[in-house]
């Protein structure tokens, strides 16, 4: 399918050659694929491209170090979705306790039932 479109196969390449610049953890290599001639690929991938030179400074720092906001944005997305299903809650306290509950930091107290 890719032969049967040159722009699709350059921009495919393209696209192929970035991630592996980021799996590697390579930012010459990311360089020197921003500093390419990339004439044959879409509109889209130009666009891209431009957004990350304008970035790069900032984009090297995540070439550089191990530390990233991944864990803090997974723990906001969290409490974003129990905000959309727990829509109704009338009190702070029980959605903080809703919140708490599901990330398994406090444990509710089971009553045993006499029958």
């Amino acid at each position: 399918m890719l032969n049967q479109n040159i722009e699709l196969k350059e921009t495919y390449i393209l696209y192929q050659g970035l991630l592996s610049t980021f799996k590697e953890n390579d930012y010459s290599a990311f360089i020197k694929i921003l500093n390419d001639d990339h004439s044959l690929i879409s509109d889209y991938m130009k666009t891209s491209l431009k957004t990350l030179n304008e970035f790069k400074n900032n984009i090297f720092n995540t070439f550089n170090n191990k530390y990233h906001n991944g864990f803090i944005e997974g723990k906001n997305n969290f409490i974003k979705v129990i905000k959309r299903i727990a829509f109704g809650f009338r009190s702070f306290r029980r959605f903080k306790a809703r919140i708490m509950i599901c990330k398994g930091l406090i444990k509710l107290n089971k009553k045993v039932a006499n029958t």
